[in-house]
Formats: structure tokens, C-alpha cells, sequence
């Protein structure tokens, strides 16, 4: 972590958790570790058990209320919305969902001081129970301004370890659709293509592109949902990229393959 008195005083000692999932108990952990006194809230009262037998929490709640100095809110879109709700107080609000121009949008319209936040990073697991120390570390973590505190919310990242990307909300939402949404919708519409295929046919690139849609469904269900534009406008782009792919033109491949090559490698750079 890149803790100190600087980080510290910019985003103060009591961190609350609403959502103690994957994420926020991981965060919770990495929290907890940098010495912040971490408060865990889940809908799920096993959730909330399970994060503080693992070491994450501090403070069981038992409702999402109270005092604090930051509040991340980490459950899924539609329960991080209704959440904005909650009777409780802070100087910074953060959340961690993949879709956040209407989160933005709904924090502004409550006067909340608030800071569209994803973490870029995550598995295949579950729950508190697939949660890990060190998730975030050298992983890109996008902010998106939402009327809160800033420093307060680079802090955070900081105390992470995760490297921050500041992005206008709408923009967010269109790159991670390309990045994310989109990868998701056709790693499913590959298992319906596959369907019928003996499993001896299906081939290691296909199999490691299978993977993304394992991914729990229900929380991919208000993903598309909430970012519905973004996806349509980059599924129109990946029709159009996909007939040239398939053409077999050697300058298209050629290209797809530089740039595919430049994407990695970039990647490798910032740690992923």
C-alpha cells in the first residue's frame, strides 16, 4: 500500500463498506491492513459473518447507517442506487460498479459528495468468500467526477495500490461497454454458437473466451440493463469490425493483429 499522513488526512480513518462481496471485502481487507477502521455492511447478514471471519471488519452493521469519512459502496448497480439512500453520513462517497453515468447523475441529484469509482479487476469467484488481499494492486481503478471530493477519492486508490484513471462518466461507460460489457454478451452468444459442439472440437482460444460468461448472470443482467446505449453503439461497431474480420482480408488481420500486440503489451506495462 502507499499509505501516509498525507493519504491518511485526505481521506480520514473510518471507511464503511455497504456490499461485502468480491470486491468490497476485498477492499475491506486491503483497508483494514493499511490500518483504516473498516465498518462492513451486505444485505446478506452471512455476507457480513463471513467478511469479519476473514478479517476484514472491524465494525459489523447491521444497517447501512452511521458516521463516517468515506463510504464505498460495492453491492451491485440497482442495490448501490437505492443505497445512495441509506441514513448515513460521510465526507466522500465512492462506489465500485462498471456502469456510472446514472450513478453520477442520481449522487448529484441527492447533493451527495460523490465519486464515480471502478476497480478494473475481479474473478470468475464470488462473494466474501473468493475475496483476496492485493485484488487491486497495479490495476487501473477509473474516477469519475461526480461533485465529492477528489483528493479524498485519489487516496483511496492510493491506499489500494491501484492506479487512477480519471474519465467523464459517459465516456466511461461507452470504453468499458467496448472493453468489458460487449466481451461478456459475445463470450455468451459463443456458448449458444457452441451448443452442439463435442467438446473434443472446442479448442483452447475458444475455451479461455468461454470463461467470461461463468461470470454470475444476475449481476451481468443489470449491467446491460444500466449501460444499454454504450452496448448497442459498441455492438454496432463490433457487426462492422467482425464481416471485415471474417472477409480474410490480410491488411484488416494484419491490422487486428499489431494492434491486438500494442493492447497486451500496454497492458503488461500497468501491471495487469
Amino acid at each position: 500500500m502507499q499509505g501516509g499522513v498525507a493519504v491518511q488526512a485526505a481521506l480520514g480513518s473510518r471507511i464503511a463498506v455497504f456490499g461485502l462481496g468480491l470486491i468490497g471485502t476485498s477492499l475491506a481487507l486491503d483497508l483494514r491492513a493499511a490500518g483504516y477502521e473498516v465498518a462492513g455492511y451486505d444485505a446478506q447478514q452471512a455476507h457480513v459473518a463471513l467478511a469479519a471471519e476473514r478479517g476484514a471488519l472491524d465494525v459489523r452493521l447491521g444497517a447501512p447507517r452511521g458516521a463516517f469519512d468515506a463510504i464505498v459502496l460495492a453491492a451491485p448497480p440497482k442495490a448501490n442506487l437505492a443505497l445512495l439512500g441509506a441514513q448515513a453520513q460521510a465526507k466522500l462517497w465512492i462506489d465500485t460498479g462498471s456502469v456510472k453515468e446514472e450513478i453520477v447523475r442520481s449522487a448529484r441529484a441527492r447533493g451527495l459528495p460523490f465519486v464515480g469509482g471502478h476497480p478494473l479487476a475481479g474473478s470468475e469467484g464470488g462473494g466474501p468468500a473468493a475475496a483476496q488481499r492485493g485484488l487491486f494492486r497495479a490495476r487501473g481503478f477509473a474516477l469519475c467526477p461526480g461533485g465529492g471530493p477528489e483528493e479524498a477519492a485519489q487516496a483511496l486508490v492510493a491506499e489500494l495500490g491501484a492506479h487512477a484513471l480519471w474519465v467523464d462518466a459517459a465516456e466511461h461507460d461507452l470504453q468499458v461497454a467496448r472493453s468489458s460489457h460487449l466481451v461478456y454478451a459475445w463470450s455468451c452468444a459463443l456458448a449458444e454458437i457452441l451448443k452442439d459442439t463435442p467438446p473434443a472440437l472446442v479448442g483452447p482460444a475458444a475455451r479461455e473466451m468461454l470463461r467470461v460468461a461463468t461470470s454470475p448472470p444476475g449481476l451481468w443482467t443489470e449491467i446491460l440493463e444500466m449501460n444499454r446505449p454504450a452496448v448497442a453503439v459498441a455492438l454496432e461497431e463490433a457487426q462492422a469490425s467482425l464481416r471485415r474480420a471474417a472477409a480474410g482480408d490480410m491488411k484488416t488481420l494484419g491490422l487486428a493483429r499489431d494492434l491486438a500486440r500494442r493492447l497486451r503489451e500496454g497492458d503488461r506495462s500497468d501491471g495487469g
